[in-house]
């Protein structure tokens, strides 16, 4: 049974403009957009900087800067993550929220990948055990676009 912010985010996600899915070949990709609950990936943004990538990290707000009837970034934080594109979104939360959720769906990016969450918002869904480490899911996010995208 859905409660009122689950209905509610359904309703806006049904709502989203229909996007083109690009998958990226990964020598191209210049910009992306990493979302992550804490900040200490400073390793995985290292690895990126050395592949030439410009890499901006999103944190998941607390609960000040969310709207507590939908747990929607407040508009300040939705307009700083929508401001930009990027040529890929890399969500490395682990948790279902529905916070990290809204983020992957107003973060402007060609292609959205990370944990297989909710269906309509991420273009490739990875599936990991529940114990592994964002780190591990950053390894196979990867392995798969440099698979696909050429």
């Amino acid at each position: 049974m859905m409660n009122i912010k689950e209905k509610i985010f359904e309703f806006v996600l049904k709502r989203q403009p229909k996007r083109k899915v690009c998958i990226p070949s990964w020598e191209k990709v210049r910009t992306i957009a990493i979302l992550y609950n804490h900040e200490d990936i400073p390793h995985i943004i290292n690895q990126l900087d050395k592949q030439g990538k410009e890499v901006v990290v999103f944190t998941v707000p607390g609960s000040n800067e969310t709207c507590w009837l939908t747990d929607r970034p407040k508009k300040d934080v939705r307009d700083l993550i929508a401001a930009r594109h990027f040529d890929v979104l890399i969500d490395l939360t682990q948790e279902d929220s529905l916070t990290t959720l809204y983020m992957a769906m107003d973060i402007q990016a060609d292609f959205k990948t990370g944990l297989y969450k909710r269906e309509g918002i991420m273009d490739m869904a990875i599936e990991t055990p529940p114990q592994e480490t964002p780190d591990y899911l950053f390894e196979q996010i990867l392995r798969y676009i440099q698979m696909i995208g050429g």
